[in-house]
């Protein structure tokens, strides 16, 4: 992280393979994993994992005429409301909207649900630390146990949560959300989330000796107190096909733009000396956090391939009924940071029984040069995918 990045290209092929199996009871969601079946890149050697995303027994109890659904093993609890970022996806922070092969895994979980005329009263129990994939710093060092309860309503065309969990890392946590249909093309979504404690990376503290001092030290990782997550978003849709949704969400736990100016700054100071190359490496850890920057705005795109067959110019060409076109923007507003994504998805078999989709996507990052997405070390990535179900 230097600022300056020498043009380079690496071609690679990776593999997944997944399977549900189900038995009484009992679900499994396994995977075998391969990275760098084949790279143009020497120094990259093969490697595979088999993984078990999810394997979990589903049951029920009968208590005072009133039935308790029992959930017990690794699960993936997906209580999050947004598009580009869910801050209600606080066991485990799952990747938004990758271009490449991601292999989500659950955590270990007790859940007991109970149901109603309006929704569904659960109370929880989490292991986030039941994951085969050794993750970053950050996530090993968050990785946490607790319990907590959810309570989800329908009311007319309005759902709701409301979220309270304790674990030994955040030491207690209160989210909600909100999802409301305004007519019938517009709709809108929001949620948020208090936590008492958080870990962090934080440049190193000013220092009553010297400013060498400070600017010698590595940036490191932290507990701080109140982190506090929030998403807006509008969804528009109309009879053509046309799905557009704006977000915006800020995550106090990122870095603004101070952080990142300071740390593209002294990485590059930094990174003239060898010996002071690892300090400069240091200030990197600011990409491994759940947001980059603490603000953040998203607008997607999105066609129905059943849209092609509207139009006059389309409708008699067959192929286009398999074609679903999208695109994602996130703009970084404080530094001018643009990161692009495409994917034009085809789907070239289904018969219920099985099928074939074939990929292609694109994701560029650029905007200010002095902006945190325009110096990541990945300045664009093209991937091209093939999906089956058999």
């Amino acid at each position: 992280m230097n600022g300056q990045s020498s043009e380079s290209s690496t071609q690679s092929v990776n593999v997944l393979l997944d399977a549900q199996l189900s038995f009484y009871d009992w679900t499994a969601l396994l995977a075998v994993k391969g990275d760098q079946v084949w790279s143009s890149d020497s120094s990259q050697s093969f490697d595979a994992d088999f993984i078990a995303q999810e394997l979990f027994w589903l049951g029920s109890l009968d208590v005072h005429d009133h039935v308790i659904d029992i959930t017990l093993g690794k699960v993936r609890l997906d209580w999050g409301v947004g598009y580009g970022y869910r801050p209600l996806d606080i066991f485990k922070p799952y990747r938004r909207n990758p271009i490449g092969i991601q292999v989500e895994e659950g955590t270990g979980t007790a859940l007991l649900s109970s149901f109603d005329m309006q929704g569904e009263w659960s109370l929880v129990y989490t292991d986030s630390s039941w994951t085969q994939q050794e993750g970053a710093e950050l996530e090993e060092a968050t990785e946490q146990q607790g319990f907590g309860f959810r309570r989800y309503a329908l009311v007319g065309d309005t759902e709701w949560q409301a979220i309270g969990y304790y674990d030994d890392i955040r030491k207690g946590l209160i989210g909600g959300s909100i999802v409301t249909v305004l007519n019938t093309s517009w709709a809108l979504h929001s949620s948020a989330t208090y936590q008492r404690y958080y870990h962090t990376y934080q440049h190193p503290e000013a220092s009553s000796d010297s400013a060498i001092n400070e600017l010698l030290s590595p940036v490191s990782l932290v507990r701080e107190e109140d982190g506090f997550q929030w998403l807006v978003g509008l969804n528009w849709a109309n009879a053509v096909g046309n799905n557009i949704i704006l977000e915006y969400w800020y995550d106090s736990r990122s870095w603004d733009k101070s952080d990142w100016s300071q740390a593209l700054n002294r990485s590059e100071i930094l990174s003239q000396s060898a010996q002071l190359s690892p300090l400069a490496a240091s200030y990197a850890n600011g990409y491994l956090q759940t947001n980059l920057v603490a603000h953040n705005v998203m607008f997607h795109w999105s066609l129905d391939s059943s849209a092609w067959s509207q139009w006059e110019w389309s409708n008699d060409k067959l192929w286009l009924e398999k074609l679903t076109p999208t695109f994602d923007v996130l703009l970084s507003p404080e530094d001018g940071g643009v990161i692009a994504t495409q994917w034009l998805n085809y789907l070239a078999h289904d018969n219920g029984d099985s099928s074939l989709e074939m990929e292609i996507a694109a994701r560029f990052m650029t905007g200010d040069s002095d902006s945190a997405y325009a110096n990541l070390s990945d300045k664009y990535m093209i991937l091209f995918n093939v999906k089956g179900r058999f």
